[in-house]
């Protein structure tokens, strides 16, 4: 038997520790800003996550790759991880997330159900290479000697309001999701039911489930324009106080 030096009582076994830590978490969540929530993902340390490379290739054409990053980098795009292994959870056809994210986003799901609110996802995990394909099927009428020339500044730069860079997104480590309202299908989603469920009160109940907003109002140039629909996990534990 161990004995708490201070009393020489018995000290607590694993287990009893374990229910006090229990008991003793704090319910109540954090209060973040815009650029809080920013900070806490790009902090982030995201497991079974490595760095994607910096020379991962865009169009092939190295001069106008060089630009393309550039500019990308200026809007606010960073390097982002992928997955080291196959953890995946489907959590509707075709769509992956890892296994943490994926428990987290079905009882977020099941809850908003219980209240009336249909929430879907049409976008999960998204790899490098399915990026690449995305994105210079945006740029293909864009000649790449004009990019690589900076003639072509304002036109890159438009297609980077809605599409990453391959190796820039977010959807590269398998903890993000773009939400559909199917409850309110014909609105835009800022203007949804489901919207104002996961946002209100400083998105309580997305918090809640342990995920949070990618583009919260005052954050500064993160990347593409914002997209109120996308959210990151980044788990409970430290979203509470």
């Amino acid at each position: 038997m161990i004995f708490n030096g201070d009393t020489n009582a018995p000290a607590p076994s694993t287990s009893q520790q374990a229910v006090v830590e229990k008991e003793n978490k704090s319910t109540k969540l954090k209060t973040f800003t815009g650029q809080e929530f920013s900070d806490l993902y790009n902090s982030y340390a995201y497991p079974n996550t490595q760095a994607i490379s910096e020379d991962s290739p865009i169009t092939g054409d190295e001069a106008a790759d060089k630009v393309i990053k550039e500019l990308a980098v200026a809007r606010g795009y960073k390097l982002r991880s992928a997955p080291v292994t196959n953890n995946f959870v489907e959590i509707s056809e075709d769509m992956l997330l890892q296994q943490r994210a994926a428990v987290d986003w079905l009882k977020m799901q099941e809850a908003a159900t219980k209240e009336g609110h249909d929430i879907q996802v049409n976008a999960a995990y998204r790899s490098a290479e399915d990026q690449r394909t995305i994105f210079n099927t945006r740029i293909k009428s864009i000649p790449l000697a004009n990019i690589a020339a900076r003639k072509a500044d304002a036109a890159v730069n438009n297609v980077l309001k809605t599409t990453a860079v391959p190796g820039y997104s977010r959807h590269h480590t398998g903890y993000t999701v773009d939400i559909v309202c199917y409850t309110d299908a014909s609105k835009k989603f800022e203007d949804s039911k489901c919207n104002k469920w996961l946002s209100d009160n400083n998105y309580q109940n997305a918090k809640t489930y342990g995920w949070i907003p990618s583009y919260p109002d005052g954050a500064g140039m993160q990347g593409p324009d914002p997209e109120p629909w996308e959210y990151v996990w980044v788990g409970s534990d430290v979203l509470y106080e």
